[in-house]
């Protein structure tokens, strides 16, 4: 037997149903206006049914973004926070095109801060974890959690603008930027 509990179908029906509906609803609603009555009626479950899986619709949001914390964490765990500028870029840029309405607009809407903040923190904990950054002098990992946010940053002003430059051209843009400070773009 796998080290791993088998869980129930239903289980999983019912909260992919909630996940769902909170997905959507946060794409069309001000988070504030998100009630548990509301995702119950449009999960077709009662209330009692969402409390014996999620205390809270703050709790539904945790469970996806720890889900999308680990997921992201594990690409970007086999890369050097130092060396690797140009992969992270990449990885972080094709990840987030990879994802769905939801969690682009977690990750872009200036009203989900906290909510981004979070899971950036918990992706650099593993990521801190995983390479030299735990090896490093603090004032280098202090410069390391900037590298962080720029990325999330560039991508956030990438998509406010449109996304008028190629995905490619942007992906080097922001590598260069941040490999090489502004001097990158003196020729």
């Amino acid at each position: 037997m796998s080290g791993k509990a088998k869980t129930d179908p239903r289980i999983e029906r019912t909260k992919d149903a909630i996940q769902r509906v909170f997905k959507e609803m946060v794409c069309s609603l001000p988070y504030e206006k998100i009630t548990v009555k509301t995702i119950a009626d449009r999960a077709g479950i009662n209330r009692n049914t969402f409390y014996l899986h999620y205390d809270s619709t703050d709790d539904v949001l945790r469970e996806i973004q720890a889900k999308h914390s680990s997921e992201y964490s594990a690409i970007v765990s086999q890369f050097d926070c130092i060396r690797d500028t140009d992969k992270l870029v990449r990885s972080f840029f094709e990840y987030m095109e990879a994802q769905d309405e939801f969690f682009k607009r977690v990750t872009c809407d200036s009203r989900f801060d906290y909510i981004r903040e979070k899971m950036q923190s918990r992706v650099t904990a593993t990521t801190a974890q995983s390479t030299v950054f735990g090896d490093v002098d603090e004032s280098v990992k202090n410069m390391l959690l900037v590298f962080n946010n720029c990325v999330v940053y560039f991508y956030r002003q990438w998509v406010a603008d449109g996304r008028k430059i190629p995905l490619e051209q942007m992906i080097s843009l922001a590598s260069s930027l941040l490999s090489h400070g502004t001097r990158g773009f003196r020729g």
